[in-house]
């Protein structure tokens, strides 16, 4: 009986026996000690096959291959017994060998896991003994995922500290490190890679916090949406299709530097999957063949949209939810981003319907996203945040994933695999059928879940307002707010006994939804707050789940987000010295903690104060020191890798990002429809223009003020260095006069102490070889930010609007 083996099989015909699970235990089963099975095979005719196996009774995980009686498949064969060492595999050796009967010349292998030739040199990093047990019985630790040659997944037991997941890849990882921290930094819901203590951390092998209690997927099969049950999943679903939105529209801006796929070539794709399909069946290879070049066809057809940074791999099991998370803290993480990189969102979109069809096993096409519980929620909590894609354009990418999934139930050495396939290739066809038959226009309506997200604004104008209703009812006064993502603003309040508050809301149709104002001294999100409160000082700033500030008599203490202390205190340390050594007085950090850092005291008032007041003689002379004094700073070496860069493109990207913030949230400011998007686009496109190898490079605070400088007569203080780096000295320069510009416009500061601020901006400019167009440039660069940033500040709005007034112009 040979109908579930391909038709190529007899140019390997020890595939027949990897592929039947009788043969394979007569062979190897009373060595092993159980019954096996096989799935993740990978299978090139006429050359090899290499499979996961499984051992029933025991738990034990081994990988078999056969090779074709050739001199390489042979060599092949006693590479790996040479690098896997002597003896049977079930009397404590890694690699069993043993002939095909009735074969002469075929040979299959079964090993453990630490000796797969793609994965052996990698798997060394866990040490020698944990490296023999793993996917053996009695291992403590839990092997999650096992790909022959490709990659593995383990956890090690639960215990006292945090507890990892590890990921283990043939090749570097696809994820860079530094684009998910810098996601997570930035507050997207991504799960980044974390030191593992005692292991290291190298391109094929990365750990991961553990989060949640099952994935999205696993979720909806315990509880099924639908007829009112399965809410919370589809609470979830939504809750992910915001966190998904929030990737591709932010995810952009925060590239930087970091490494990221170009978009699919759709065409290509299809092409070498039906030509991949050939070789076990010719019959629907031809069928795939028809259907991905229609595919491709109407993939391409659809009209350009903006670049997204996309998961790559979007499905409802990439999805980490925490079901039982307590109010505040996060419930879910966007896993597996293994394949991100750039493209068209429905792409993205369209892979979460194909997945959530195939699982159900569908055949038919929705014929909207109501028909798809998680989809329709997904999609309206990301149209909660941005833009969806026209139906007919997530339908053809679905499509296009249905199809790239076609070998699936082959590779999963599935017995019917034939007739599985045809079923996704009739889905695939039927889904393209839709998608051509549906109008572009068509709107997509939120289903039941998602009306409980906040839809995102239309054309009513949003207003920040000045004061805003506590708990009790009684007002607070709103000092900032920030927007994040495209869903939300985060407020800054002040209530009637003068303390500093957080508070979080939404934009509704018109106005704000209703705001959720957090008890003074606590967020959830920030676990060092309410012990630092209870140890004395005050709340000074308090920006909710991102950071809080506290005055004490003889020390500052910032709160931060998990993860970000250390940062902040390295980096803190690290201008300590450099800034002392050009003659500022700098903070000490006197203590720091996961959550928390504690700063000395530094004497005097800063310069926006000075000039407020009109102490012209202090604002004078405080200046005259800065500029002694700044060169030093800027031209000092940190040493190599002490400081991290900050490029042109980091900052075109910021601005970016900015605009579309402002442009989350219509009618905050007046401008023409996109007109915000093209002046930070034409302002980017300048800032990248110089060539790299030709950008100074200096010490920069990122964040340099009037506000960050103090003076008590004697000496220069700065503060702030959490976004110290190395970049072009015009930066800092260009910040701080468009800071001065500010004040003036805020009526803060008169004239002639403005003036004075400016020259000695511009006596370090010609100091420091500063180049005027570029010193242009990043003050335009810097306008717009702060345009963008005091809109959402309701005393200063019709400043930002003069701002931008005068940009756009």
């Amino acid at each position: 009986m040979t109908s579930h083996l391909p038709d190529s099989w007899e140019s390997l015909p020890a595939l027949a026996t990897v592929l039947d699970p009788g043969r394979l235990t007569e062979l190897f089963g009373h060595e092993l000690g159980g019954r096996l099975r096989t799935s993740r095979l990978r299978y090139k005719p006429e050359v090899s096959a290499v499979a996961r196996v499984d051992v029933d009774g025991t738990g034990a995980v081994h990988w078999v291959a056969a090779y074709a009686p050739s001199v390489p498949g042979r060599d092949k064969l006693e590479r790996i017994l040479a690098g896997a060492g002597p003896g049977r595999p079930g009397h404590g050796a890694p690699v069993l060998v043993a002939d095909v009967p009735d074969l002469p010349g075929h040979r299959l292998a079964v090993g453990r896991i630490r000796t797969d030739p793609g994965l052996r040199r990698p798997l060394a990093a866990l040490g020698p003994e944990r490296a023999e047990r793993l996917g053996q019985p009695g291992d403590a630790a839990r092997l999650l995922r096992y790909n022959p040659r490709r990659r593995t997944v383990l956890t090690g037991p639960a215990g006292p500290g945090p507890r990892l997941v590890t990921k283990i890849t043939a090749g570097p990882s696809g994820a860079d490190p530094v684009l998910l921290a810098r996601l997570a930094a930035a507050g997207l819901p991504v799960l980044a890679p974390v030191p593992a203590p005692g292991l290291p951390v190298t391109p094929h092998v990365l750990h991961y916090p553990w989060f949640g209690d099952g994935d999205l997927a696993a979720h909806a099969a315990a509880d099924p949406p639908g007829r009112g049950a399965g809410r919370p999943v589809l609470g979830a679903a939504a809750a992910a299709g915001a966190a998904l939105a929030e990737l591709h529209v932010r995810g952009p801006s925060l590239l930087g530097t970091a490494r990221a796929g170009a978009p699919l070539d759709a065409d290509r794709k299809l092409r070498s999957l039906a030509a991949d399909l050939s070789a076990l069946d010719p019959r629907p290879a031809a069928r795939s063949a028809r259907v991905g070049q229609a595919v491709a066809e109407a993939v391409a057809a659809r009209p350009g949209s903006p670049a997204r940074l996309l998961h790559g791999d979007f499905s409802a099991d990439q999805v980490l939810v925490h079901g039982s998370a307590p109010p505040g803290a996060p419930s879910l993480r966007l896993a597996d981003l293994d394949r991100m990189r750039t493209g068209a969102a429905a792409d993205d979109l369209g892979a979460f319907l194909a997945v959530e069809l195939l699982d159900a096993g569908a055949v038919e096409a929705p014929a909207g996203p109501e028909d798809s519980p998680l989809t329709g929620a997904l999609l309206g909590g990301y149209g909660s945040v941005a833009a969806l894609p026209p139906w007919p354009e997530i339908l053809t990418w679905a499509a296009f994933h249905v199809l790239a999934r076609s070998m699936e139930p082959f590779r999963s050495t599935t017995p019917d695999w034939r007739e599985l396939t045809d079923q996704r290739l009739l889905l695939a066809e039927r889904l393209a059928e839709r998608a051509r038959r549906t109008p572009q226009a068509v709107p997509i309506l939120p289903g039941p879940a998602a009306r409980t997200v906040p839809a995102r604004t239309g054309t009513h104008p949003v207003r920040v307002p000045e004061t805003v209703p506590g708990a009790d009812g009684r007002p607070l006064r709103v000092r900032r707010a920030w927007p994040t993502g495209r869903s939300r603003l985060v407020l800054e309040l002040e209530d009637e006994q003068g303390r500093v508050r957080a508070g979080t809301t939404g934009p509704g149709a018109s106005g704000l939804t209703a705001v959720q104002v957090l008890p003074h001294g606590e967020d959830p999100r920030l676990p060092g707050l309410a012990v630092a409160v209870a140890a004395g000082g005050r709340v000074v700033v308090h920006r909710h789940g991102r950071r809080a500030v506290l005055a004490a008599p003889d020390r500052f203490v910032k709160v931060l987000a998990p993860g970000r202390a250390g940062q902040v205190a390295e980096l803190s340390g690290r201008l300590h010295g450099l800034g002392t050594a050009a003659g500022l007085a700098v903070p000490e950090v006197l203590a720091r903690t996961e959550h928390r850092v504690e700063f000395s005291v530094l004497p005097g008032r800063s310069l926006h104060e000075l000039g407020a007041a009109g102490e012209t003689d202090a604002y004078r002379a405080a200046w005259t020191q800065w500029a002694q004094r700044w060169p030093d700073l800027a031209t000092a070496v940190p040493g190599a890798g002490l400081l991290p860069q900050h490029t042109a493109e980091d900052e075109a990207h910021m601005l970016a990002r900015w605009a579309d913030r402002l442009d989350a949230f219509p009618g905050l400011l007046r401008a023409p429809r996109g007109a915000v998007a093209r002046l930070a686009h034409r302002i980017g496109e300048e800032l990248t223009t110089a060539p790299a190898g030709r950008r100074a490079r200096a010490v920069l605070h990122r964040d340099l003020h009037d506000k960050q400088l103090l003076f008590d007569g004697v000496r220069l203080g700065l503060l702030d260095f959490d976004t110290a780096a190395l970049g072009e000295p015009e930066l800092d320069l260009a910040n701080l006069s468009v800071h001065l510009e500010l004040r003036a416009a805020q009526g803060l500061l008169d004239a002639p102490l403005q003036a004075a601020g400016q020259e000695a901006v511009t006596v370090v400019a010609v100091r420091l070889g500063a180049e005027p167009a570029r010193l242009a440039v990043h003050a335009d660069a810097t306008r717009l930010r702060l345009a963008c940033l005091y809109a959402f500040r309701p005393r200063w709005r019709t400043m930002a609007q003069g701002l931008l007034d005068a940009l756009l112009s």
